[in-house]
């Protein structure tokens, strides 16, 4: 079964690893170019890639638009599509062409394909780890209130997702990024779709321990199919 593929990133200058959102969602509306649209004008790519129409209970199964940054330099050279669900053969083909990303103000990156297949070749964001680490801003999915903190939360959709329960949920400060430090307010954490509810618009960043290694993609929280909220394995 399909379910990975993995993208070099190209272009002068790089995007940022604080523009993580929007690159996720260039990346998706790629995707949804390549498919096309009806006889309607309607896009017509199916559910586990527009995230649209899904049935009840898909608890994340659809397509995760993940850029990042491989090299520590601090800038997006890499994107992987993940459906936890998997894809066919066909839609294999549509996604193996994918050339390039673009927005209006006339940016663009070039796609590369370095792998399509199973979840291991996600590269480093799915190795397997006990201790996994923000890269981007954590945006709790949920109103925080007493007795459901921001850790509450992450335990629940760990849960959610089938992982074993964390042992550890510490909050960190700020992270580095190519040797600067970064806060949540670095980070474009806004998604361009309006009229969605955002119970977080600040974000924070975490490292959680696992009783047991977990293979990756690790992405939580609101935003976290295009690029927020993503953890590293450590």
């Amino acid at each position: 079964m399909f379910t990975t593929a993995r993208f070099l990133l190209v272009g002068k200058p790089l995007p940022r690893v604080e523009d993580s959102l929007r690159i996720g969602e260039l990346l998706r509306w790629a995707v949804m170019s390549a498919f096309g649209k009806d006889e309607a004008g309607r896009y017509s790519a199916p559910p586990i890639f527009s995230g649209h129409d899904l049935p009840q209970g898909n608890r994340h199964q659809h397509a995760f638009y993940l850029p990042y940054d491989s090299s520590g330099h601090g800038y997006l050279n890499r994107a992987v599509i993940h459906v936890p669900a998997g894809f066919s053969g066909d839609q294999r083909l549509i996604i193996g062409r994918l050339r390039k990303i673009w927005q209006r103000d006339g940016g663009k990156w070039r796609l590369i394909l370095e792998g399509i297949g199973g979840v291991g070749v996600g590269g480093s964001l799915v190795e397997p780890s006990r201790e996994w680490t923000s890269v981007t801003p954590y945006l709790h999915p949920w109103h925080a209130k007493n007795g459901f903190t921001v850790e509450d939360q992450i335990r629940r959709e760990c849960g959610e997702r089938g992982f074993p329960k964390p042992l550890r949920i510490e909050r960190l400060p700020s992270i580095s990024i190519g040797g600067r430090d970064r806060y949540p307010l670095h980070f474009h954490r806004i998604r361009a779709r309006r009229g969605l509810s955002q119970p977080d618009r600040h974000g924070s960043f975490w490292q959680i321990e696992f009783s047991e290694p977990i293979g990756g993609p690790l992405a939580l929280g609101f935003g976290c199919h295009f690029g927020l909220g993503m953890f590293v394995p450590q």
